[in-house]
């Protein structure tokens, strides 16, 4: 053997040790196994996660900026319900429709120019059919102009501290710099999917949607894994020429709850089958595990100078642990209790801290305990009422 042949041979060899004891070579391994074989993403980009702690189980090109058709309408749904959120609109609110939102092409509720429609039914047909006119006369309704709306929509990718997203449209009739990535669209869902105005009619697979007139159009929601997949309880779809087949949906069973994108199928039967085996995949290999809920209390202390000695404290906010089937791990929290806790305190104070740890006692989170109550200080009277008791 020559010496260039030898030294081919080493660099070889000591590559196939690297690959088999480098993890990340092995995890890199998997995943492309996992795409080819297992589930087989045809679309041009793909990405699931758990949506408690948002850990990333399949992604494929999730950053890559691509046209996303109708799926823009959640980022238009993120601002109208931040409008509700902050009163400045509210679902009993009448919105008079002009010539301009009812001639908007695309999938529409046909509405009758100039009619009066609460916001509430318009928001509906936006969730249920991705009514392309109820969206434009909503953004006429709330700013003026489709114009000033969309440039909410960038305010609220600024706010997510989104890097590969852009509105045009509140429609996503555009596809001209309206792009947004799968990652983003992850985010972006995640911003809506617990409002509860969308999450009653995000379910509703078939219902007849009345016009001021009388006159009835049929509403068939477009996301079909809502009667097809067990567990699916929202999502959105979208279609253009240029972004092809795509749908962001939801599902959850028993505690755990997957977001999964999929952007550029070639058809719409491939966007719903490669969500349903993404799901199928997460729900059959991971867990998610509730370590810290709001709604209990989590100990109970004693403050001085007060009117009621024992507070509950409760967590400010839930932790959740995501991990493989079969896994081992374990998790643990530990109490810290803060020092010279007096009255008067007031609902939401910070009175302690839990700390979550892992198996190995490393610190994952650190969340404030904190009263649900004011609690007023004991008065003069009081103290010479406990004092009288006493004798």
């Amino acid at each position: 053997m020559d010496k260039i042949s030898l030294k081919n041979a080493f660099i070889v060899f000591f590559s196939l040790i690297i690959f088999c004891f480098c993890p990340n070579c092995i995890k890199q391994a998997k995943a492309e196994e996992l795409n080819n074989n297992e589930i087989k993403i045809n679309a041009r980009a793909a990405y699931l996660i758990d949506a408690h702690t948002g850990t990333e189980i399949i992604s494929k090109n999730a950053l890559d900026k691509l046209p996303i058709a109708s799926m823009t309408k959640l980022a238009t749904l993120s601002v109208i319900f931040d409008k509700l959120n902050s009163g400045v609109i509210s679902l009993t609110d009448t919105v008079s429709v002009s010539q301009n939102a009812a001639d908007t092409e695309g999938s529409s509720a046909f509405l009758d120019a100039g009619s009066k429609y609460t916001v509430e039914s318009l928001i509906k047909t936006i969730v249920v059919v991705s009514a392309n006119d109820s969206c434009v006369a909503m953004a006429e309704h709330i700013f003026g102009s489709e114009e000033l709306f969309v440039k909410q929509m960038n305010n609220l990718v600024s706010k997510l501290n989104l890097h590969n997203t852009h509105f045009s449209d509140c429609t996503g009739l555009s596809s001209e710099n309206n792009y947004s990535c799968a990652k983003d669209m992850a985010t972006i869902y995640q911003s809506i999917c617990n409002n509860e105005t969308y999450k009653k009619f995000s379910k509703i697979w078939m219902e007849d949607f009345v016009h001021p007139g009388g006159r009835i159009t049929g509403l068939v929601n477009t996301n079909k894994l809502i009667k097809t997949y067990d567990g699916c309880d929202s999502g959105k779809t979208g279609h253009t020429n240029a972004a092809k087949y795509c749908l962001t949906a939801s599902a959850s069973r028993g505690g755990t709850t997957l977001i999964s994108v999929i952007i550029g199928a070639e058809d719409s039967k491939s966007r719903f089958d490669q969500t349903k085996d993404m799901f199928n995949y997460g729900f059959a290999n991971f867990i998610t595990e509730q370590i810290v809920n709001t709604q209990v209390p989590i100990t109970t202390i004693d403050i001085s100078g007060a009117q009621q000695k024992n507070v509950e404290l409760y967590a400010d906010r839930e932790y959740f642990a995501f991990k493989q089937k079969g896994s081992d791990s374990t998790y643990k929290t530990h109490i810290i209790i803060g020092e010279n806790n007096k009255a008067p305190i007031k609902s939401g104070d910070s009175l302690g801290t839990l700390l979550v740890l892992d198996h190995n006692n490393v610190v994952l989170d650190e969340i404030n305990l904190v009263s649900q109550q004011d609690i007023d200080p004991i008065t003069f009277g009081q103290i010479l009422d406990y004092i009288f008791k006493q004798w």
